[in-house]
């Protein structure tokens, strides 16, 4: 299984700093696992157009960690509602970044040995 980020870019922009790629990191935590749930109960309550404005705001958030399949997920949510699109494929491509979003969360927690 392809890792779901990589430190790349933030490493990049920290030069070295390691305090900042953890603070970088803490901070993703933070403001995505929030956003994660609040994606699961809208998506569960049927309010799709705030689900398109947080897989929006989420994106630049997954292109940070360079999470490739996360930001493209993010992506196609935001084009499929403002499209339009069949629900069913909405609510699947909603489910899978909720899922995947813990888990990349989940992995960052216990690489850096985050609670």
């Amino acid at each position: 299984m392809n890792k779901l980020y990589s430190l790349d870019i933030l490493q990049e922009i920290a030069q070295g700093d390691d305090a900042f790629v953890q603070d970088m990191i803490t901070t993703f935590i933070d403001n995505v696992s929030g956003e994660a749930e609040n994606i699961r109960k809208l998506m569960d309550a049927g309010e799709w157009q705030s689900v398109g404005g947080i897989a929006h705001k989420l994106a630049p958030n997954y292109a940070y960690m360079d999470s490739e399949s996360l930001y493209k997920l993010a992506a196609e949510i935001e084009m499929k509602i403002k499209n339009g699109s069949d629900l069913t494929e909405i609510t699947e491509l909603t489910r899978k970044m909720y899922a995947d979003t813990l888990v990349l969360i989940d992995e960052l927690k216990k690489t850096f040995k985050l609670t």
